[in-house]
C-alpha cells in the first residue's frame, strides 16, 4: 500500500502517547520550536514551527540539537 500525504510522519504512525505528553512548545529568539526536555537545564529540538524558511538555516535549531537554557514552555 502507497499513501501519499503531506502529514508528518508521526501524526500517520504515532508512538506511545507517554512520547508525546513530555513534548513541550518554546520560543527561541522568535522562532518556536517543540521539544523534549532532557533535564532543568537542557532540552532537545524535536520539530521547527515556523514559517520563515531562514529559520530551517540554524543549525543550532534543527531537530537533534541540544538547546543548554531553560526554557520558558507555553
Amino acid at each position: 500500500m502507497i499513501m501519499y500525504t503531506t502529514m508528518p510522519h508521526e501524526l500517520i504512525f504515532q508512538e506511545n502517547e507517554s512520547v508525546f505528553s513530555k513534548r513541550k512548545m518554546m520560543n527561541v529568539n522568535g522562532i518556536s520550536l517543540i521539544v523534549e526536555p532532557l533535564s532543568q537545564e537542557e532540552c532537545r529540538v524535536v520539530q521547527v514551527l515556523s514559517t520563515n524558511p531562514y529559520d530551517f538555516l540554524y543549525e543550532a535549531y534543527s531537530p537533534g540539537s541540544i538547546l543548554s537554557i531553560k526554557p520558558q514552555f507555553y
